[in-house]
């Protein structure tokens, strides 16, 4: 029989034959829903789909997690690059009953003693955990157990204290090659949003005469309205202007993945400038170790710095507990000291 449930707004269709393993697909509708499930009733009785649950290798795992699951999950670059991962590891030849807690803590050391970053392994871990319990919940393997669930995970780094500066801003600005990062960085530093969230931004959601520009899908699933500061509203006029004042379609045509390498390579570019200025002075760390993201993190140091409250910042960077805040903010202690006085 089929059972079909609306789970997040989506309708998730469940098929179950006597002896068979369960099969499970999720739509947008529940006209689509029931078709599926009508097709599919009639193919396992004409015996055109074998689902008998059988043994099955990590790496088989993998390959049908990849198909089915990776594509509608925001972070399906990532997740896809992590699941590879395991694919290319000798375990991936063990079936999914045979992977012990034990050889999964070995692979975790030697990812750490080969000089992974502690939040990728735990990233790693995390990927093959959805796995096993997609496995557990969706595919039929009932008597299987999540090993990854007894596996400490290494502590989770400690959130970075990066501060960008009105001069590294503007050298990056000088150096791209890009002719979009420019903007892009401007409104990363005056709005918070996430560099998905930019480069996902729409001209139908922008409404300059109220300084708003919505965004209807983020990173945590949920919608907000971004307020846009005299900065933000000076820099998207100016795009309306180089294009015509368009009326819908993507705001930047870059991607994510390309904004991220023209970044990394004005830094290297800006690096190799502030040292050669520096001739026999020491190095004082400029653009060291700086990443996009940082930009967030100067985004919302500056907006309480200028006085707003934990909620107003929250309201307009999208975080959704303190804790989460906390870690995206670093006030300059002098800054703090002139409070004091």
């Amino acid at each position: 029989m089929a059972s079909i449930r609306e789970r997040d707004g989506k309708y998730q269709v469940r098929v179950i034959r006597k002896g068979h393993e369960p099969l499970t697909r999720t739509f947008s509708t529940r006209t689509d829903a029931a078709r599926w499930a009508r097709a599919t009733e009639v193919e396992i009785e004409r015996g055109a789909i074998q689902t008998h649950t059988r043994p099955i290798t990590l790496a088989e795992a993998i390959r049908r997690y990849l198909q089915e699951c990776t594509p509608r999950q925001k972070s399906a670059r990532s997740g896809r690059y992590l699941l590879k991962a395991w694919e290319s590891s000798d375990l991936s030849r063990l079936e999914l009953g045979q992977l012990r807690p034990s050889q999964i803590a070995t692979w975790r050391d030697t990812r750490l003693s080969s000089g992974a970053a502690a939040q990728t392994v735990r990233n790693g871990l995390t990927a093959l955990s959805a796995l096993y319990e997609q496995a557990i919940r969706e595919w039929g393997f009932d008597n299987l157990t999540n090993p990854v669930r007894r596996v400490r995970r290494p502590s989770s780094p400690n959130s970075r204290s990066r501060r960008v500066s009105v001069e590294e801003l503007q050298t990056l600005e000088l150096v791209t090659e890009s002719t979009q990062l420019p903007a892009l960085m401007t409104l990363a530093v005056a709005t918070g949003m996430r560099l998905s969230e930019l480069i996902g931004a729409k001209w139908e959601h922008l409404d300059l005469s109220q300084r708003t520009l919505y965004l209807p899908d983020t990173k945590t699933g949920d919608s907000r309205t971004v307020p846009l500061s005299t900065p933000a509203v000076t820099t998207l006029s100016q795009i309306i202007q180089g294009h015509g004042n368009p009326r819908t379609g993507r705001v930047f045509s870059i991607t994510s993945h390309a904004a991220t390498v023209a970044f990394r390579r004005a830094v290297q570019r800006a690096r190799k400038v502030y040292l050669k200025s520096l001739g026999d002075q020491s190095d004082e760390g400029r653009f060291n170790d700086l990443r996009f993201h940082d930009l967030r993190h100067e985004a919302v140091s500056r907006l309480f710095e200028r006085g707003l409250n934990v909620v107003e910042v929250s309201s307009i960077s999208g975080h959704k507990t303190l804790q989460m805040l906390k870690r995206y903010t670093h006030l300059r202690a002098a800054d703090l000291a002139k409070k004091l006085e």
